[in-house]
């Protein structure tokens, strides 16, 4: 195993000196929690109960996952000029978000309902706001106060156009693969392309390979450009490889109470993590401590960790409150 962070830390240092590590793409969503055995089949009602509204959206999660941990983060969207567009905005001031690039529109927020079953796992529908052209000029403005873009790319044509202003600005790009944003492989050599970081759990990976997950699998994709792909596998762990380095590292065992967000959380962590120049090793080890604190609540944002409860985690002392 390799774990030099000689090429990260190099990639990490570009633009040192603008105002955000990270600009946060992309909607913040409502979260609509409920609880039930299991996930109900179609024409079926179940008995549950209600655990409350909060903040989310995976964008908007990252971005407050990782200004916990010590980034400077600023978010890019729209959120509704309604109650809860509101509860957003605070949610990601009180996370140290920045608010500067996030614009109030006349729309009903963008909502997911959350189904959560007995063992934590969950199942989601989402409603997103209705798309609009891009302002080109906002988001370069934007872009060039930051050093590095994340977004999870569901519309092809506007994340190229995207990431060509990002590095026309000198900005890296990091992206979030599920099985939903590339189902077929020519859609995910396409993301690959364009992304300089990409995160992808383990439905995104198998959506386009039978292939069991390891270096050896994982490698090859980044010879269609990324200069680091991180693989997350849930209570397998994770594994990381850049074209220098790999690293892989089991999950912390911890009691769940609610999957969601944990995968955000986990990347904001890692790239908190890269941003201090740890090791790929440490970074991955730093990454999987931090979701599986994240999972010990209801809410996605709910038990975001700091860096001294990850760095207890890893150390085997009691986590103390988030």
């Amino acid at each position: 195993m390799a774990d030099s962070s000689t090429e990260l830390a190099i990639f990490f240092r570009e633009n040192a000196d603008r105002t955000f590590d990270v600009l946060a793409y992309g909607d913040p969503n409502i979260d609509y929690v409920f609880e039930t055995v299991r996930v109900p089949l179609a024409d079926e009602k179940l008995l549950g109960r209600r655990l409350g509204t909060f903040a989310g959206g995976t964008a908007a999660n990252v971005a407050c996952a990782a200004s916990r941990l010590g980034v400077r983060v600023a978010g890019y969207g729209r959120v509704g000029g309604d109650a809860e567009g509101q509860l957003l905005l605070t949610a990601n001031g009180e996370a140290g978000v920045s608010n500067a690039f996030l614009r109030v529109v006349e729309q009903p927020t963008a909502a997911a309902t959350i189904i959560i079953d007995a063992s934590g796992e969950k199942a989601l529908v989402y409603a997103p706001m209705p798309g609009e052209p891009m302002d080109e000029a906002v988001l370069s403005a934007a872009l060039r106060q930051s050093r590095l873009l994340y977004a999870m790319p569901y519309d092809l044509t506007e994340f190229r156009q995207i990431t060509a202003l990002a590095h026309a600005a000198g900005v890296a790009v990091a992206i979030d693969i599920e099985a939903a944003v590339a189902p077929t492989r020519e859609r995910l050599d396409a993301l690959l392309e364009c992304s300089d970081i990409v995160f992808m759990n383990e439905g995104g990976f198998r959506a386009t390979s039978d292939a069991d997950i390891s270096v050896e699998t994982i490698r090859p994709l980044l010879d269609r450009g990324p200069q680091l792909i991180v693989v997350t596998m849930g209570a397998a762990g994770a594994i990381a490889c850049s074209r220098t380095a790999w690293a892989e590292h089991p999950a912390f065992p911890v009691r769940m109470v609610d999957a969601t967000g944990a995968g955000d959380c986990f990347n904001g962590a890692f790239l908190a993590a890269c941003f201090k120049d740890r090791t790929l090793e440490d970074s991955l080890a730093f990454a999987c401590a931090a979701a599986s604190i994240a999972v010990s609540a209801v809410g996605a944002r709910t038990a975001l960790p700091t860096t001294e409860n990850v760095e207890s985690l890893i150390s085997g002392q009691p986590v103390g409150r988030a």
